[in-house]
């Protein structure tokens, strides 16, 4: 089937059933917001105010660049790190964080900015199949926002209109199943006038296309159908021991009324139609070695869906291999974040995501830079090594590495100037990866693990070198695979906090393990199932009366 005539119908079908930077974006300055007495009147001008919603995205300190990744992607139970980092959103503080407030205002500054585009743009005398995909491109970032902000928070206030034409900050929060309904028109919508990724006159690079929209509109159907889903046994592993624990499904609280199988066959005919490439948005494939997939040669590859593209020596840079990498004696400090052990341990030993991506030699140590590190100490005999050291009398002298418990990514650690706190490191929003597994999860759900399911659950395995899926799964059994092959593949990529929360077992993962091993505290109450509201939005608001359930 194709995704034209899917979509076509998933307007109807899903409300009814149901009671998503290229080169211009580094060298154009985003004009954001245009006043009555400015007149857009070419191309140009509709791009440039385009850019401008874009802008928030990567070039403040409100979303991707800062602080967006360390409240999503601290708070999971497979990533840990020093206290002073992961005292705040990372032990479920999330009141203290200096973040929270910034995170809620650069999605609604992404919104206010779709709307000046969608106002503004429809009455330029300009090609109509630019225009178009202008337009798509304004309502699926739209509708990626919402969607971020329906996960974090709930409820939230759905805006439409321009400061310009509705300048009250009041607006009453809309339920949940309302934000869904709005995001699915956005996205329908979108998929009409989006062109494909490689389309001359299309967004270009890092921006969105149509196979990026219906990749999202494919997870939303996801995210409901799984977040109403009740009964449905998961098998999680982890706790202290890294065992196996077995999860009963019980539903996300405003997800009740969504028609689980209806969303889950939109999920699955959706990912399919872009799998075989008869959705219209392009031909999508894996590249073939997993460690080549964050580097700067692969940044607009074939798995590349939809992306953030960074310049070094500009405003727009991020601290992601600072964070995430540990760093040289010329650095002379260490990352900040690194996996647990036991997530590390769930890998296959030949494995290329921990073979090739994750670093096995380094050096990591504020009071002494000058000592090698190796990890894990699992495969001490394969990693060892001795490292020359020059001592302060000029001296030279082998030094034996020691094992150090921290498994350091390489996802963002391919960047133009590595010595640099912010440099450039790719951040990728969709890639063809996850639309394998989110297809695999539908598919299982819908049909149970059928062949194709199996199919786009080991392309994704193989291309790693990891033994194929076990044969002959249940279903409980295919959906527990499927979801942590999630992580194992999508790794701080911004997904497993919301995994965790949509199949309804974050407090259960998460209080299983209690303080972890660097004494991170990893237990979870009710009220972290959403993010507080700002105190600044609900001091302006006078349509919000309270907080979310627990602060």
């Amino acid at each position: 089937m194709r995704i034209k005539t899917i979509l076509t119908g998933v307007l109807f079908a899903g409300l009814s059933g149901m009671l998503f930077s290229c080169k211009k974006t580094l060298d154009e300055k985003p004009y954001g917001f245009y006043s009555e007495n400015q007149i857009l009147q070419t191309a140009d001008d509709a791009r440039n105010l385009l850019l401008g919603a874009y802008n928030p995205l990567s070039n403040d300190y409100n979303m991707l660049r800062l602080p967006y990744w360390i409240a999503v992607d601290l708070d999971n139970d497979h990533i840990t790190g020093p206290s002073w980092l992961f005292g705040n959103t990372g032990s479920g503080d999330y009141v203290d964080f200096w973040g929270m407030n910034n995170i809620w205002l650069g999605h609604y500054e992404i919104i206010g900015r779709c709307n000046e585009v969608l106002a503004k743009v429809p009455p330029l005398n300009i090609d109509p199949v630019v225009k178009n995909n202008i337009l798509g491109e304004a309502r699926a970032l739209r509708a990626w926002a919402y969607f971020s902000l329906v996960r974090m928070y709930g409820a939230v206030p759905i805006k439409t209109k321009t400061l310009e034409t509705d300048a009250s900050s009041s607006a009453p929060r809309a339920p949940i199943s309302d934000v869904y309904s709005f995001i699915i028109q956005d996205l329908v919508q979108a998929d009409t006038l989006l062109l494909p990724k490689d389309d001359p006159k299309g967004g270009g690079p890092g921006r969105i296309n149509k196979a990026a929209a219906q990749t999202l509109l494919a997870k939303v159907y996801l995210t409901m159908a799984s977040g109403a889903q009740k009964g449905a046994t998961l098998t999680v592993r982890g706790g202290k021991d890294n065992g196996y624990y077995t999860y009963t499904q019980n539903g996300v609280a405003g997800y009740e009324g969504f028609n689980v199988d209806s969303c889950f066959t939109q999920a699955r005919n959706i990912t399919a139609a872009i799998i075989d490439g008869s959705g219209g948005g392009g031909q999508f494939s894996l590249v073939p070695n997993f460690k080549d997939v964050f580097t700067k040669a692969q940044i607009d590859g074939p798995e590349a869906i939809w992306y953030l593209e960074f310049k070094d020596g500009t405003s727009t840079v991020n601290p992601l291999n600072m964070y995430y990498s540990p760093t040289s004696v010329k650095r002379g400090y260490g990352g900040w974040a690194w996996l647990t052990d036991n997530f590390y341990n769930s890998y296959d030993s030949g494995d290329d995501r921990i073979v090739t991506g994750v670093y096995h030699q380094f050096y990591s140590d504020i009071s002494n830079p000058a000592m090698p590190f190796l990890y894990p100490q699992r495969d001490s005999a394969t990693y060892a090594y001795s490292a020359p050291v020059t001592y302060p009398d000029g001296t030279v002298k082998s030094v034996q590495a020691k094992v150090l418990h921290r498994a350091f990514i390489k996802k963002y650690s391919d960047v133009t100037s590595p010595d640099l706190e912010n440099s450039d490191a790719t951040i990728y929003m969709f890639r063809f990866a996850d639309v394998l597994l989110m297809f695999a999860e539908a598919e299982n759900e819908v049909n149970g693990p059928t062949a194709a399911a199996y199919q786009a659950l080991n392309q994704v395995r193989e291309r790693s070198h990891a033994s194929d899926a076990p044969a002959g799964m249940s279903k409980d059994d295919f959906r527990s695979f499927v979801f942590e092959e999630r992580d194992r593949e999508l790794a701080q990529e911004c997904n497993r906090r919301f995994d965790l929360i949509r199949r309804g077992v974050y407090l259960q993962v998460m209080n299983q393990i209690g303080v972890d091993q660097e004494n991170i505290l990893k237990s979870r109450q009710e009220k972290h199932l959403l993010y507080p509201l700002p105190q600044s939005e609900l001091d302006a608001n006078s349509q919000i009366t309270q907080n979310n359930p627990g602060w």
